[in-house]
């Protein structure tokens, strides 16, 4: 008797494929993993400094702070 695998990869120069089970990973968890994977692409691409990352966050968590703080003022 064969034996289905839960996953297969095949890879060419420009692509990774990965072929998975449906009953091997909800979809929105592969979604969630996949956004990982991009995360830490874009990390290990980055020239951003840690310091310069702290503040840009700081930068958004104020804008959007800005934006938002209407809705709990009483």
């Amino acid at each position: 008797m064969a034996t289905v695998k839960p996953y297969q990869i095949t890879t060419s120069n420009q692509e990774v494929v990965i072929t998975l089970n449906r009953s091997l990973i909800e979809q929105e968890k592969l979604e969630q993993f996949l956004d990982y994977l991009s995360i830490k692409a874009i990390q290990q691409k980055s020239q951003l400094s840690e310091e310069s990352a702290n503040q840009l966050i700081n930068e958004i968590d104020n804008a959007l702070w800005e934006k938002q703080k209407g809705l709990f003022e009483i």
